[in-house]
């Protein structure tokens, strides 16, 4: 299996579980994108997007909670992110989002039915490995969330609108 992220940070996938066939393809994904991995057995290729978006997943879910808070404790989300940009965790995806997140603009580039269905299938992954995942539990349970919300078909990282009006259940 062959992982091969572009320069717009596609993934594209193959099922080529030859390291030989790998070696003869891997120039001509050199020249599309930033790096090809060979991930051995078919199916490898699979569990690495997964083990990605859960990790993408959770991180939006906390990135949301970490906007919120700083908006409902006086600080102002804009200058987070600014921070964020300049600290130990500055990631694209932090600085791609979070604009449109505080603008309420939530036009899809990887729907957040997907997200979560990618949260769902991780989960799984990790029971069939005896692999605890609470963060990422507790992550999809907030996708599944938006989902109620009618959120799917917006980016995932309307996740954030889950967090909009303030819950006194607890």
């Amino acid at each position: 299996m062959v992982f091969c992220c572009t320069l717009e940070s596609d993934v594209y996938l193959r099922n080529w579980n030859s390291l030989a066939l790998y070696d003869e393809v891997v120039p001509a994904f050199d020249v599309l994108g930033k790096k090809s991995f060979h991930l051995g057995e078919v199916g490898n290729g699979a569990k690495m997007k997964l083990v990605v978006n859960m990790i993408m997943g959770s991180m939006m879910n906390a990135f949301s909670e970490g906007l919120t808070l700083a908006g409902r404790s006086g600080l102002n989300p804009s200058t987070l992110l600014d921070v964020l940009d300049l600290g130990a965790i500055a990631n694209p995806m932090f600085k791609m989002k979070g604009p449109s997140m505080l603008k309420n603009n939530y036009s899809p580039a990887f729907p957040l039915k997907h997200q979560q269905k990618d949260m769902r299938l991780a989960l799984a992954l990790g029971d069939e490995n005896a692999v605890p995942m609470p963060i990422a539990a507790a992550a999809n349970e907030a996708f599944k969330k938006a989902r109620s919300m009618g959120l799917g078909d917006l980016d995932f990282s309307a996740v954030h609108e889950t967090l909009k009006k303030p819950d006194h259940s607890s």
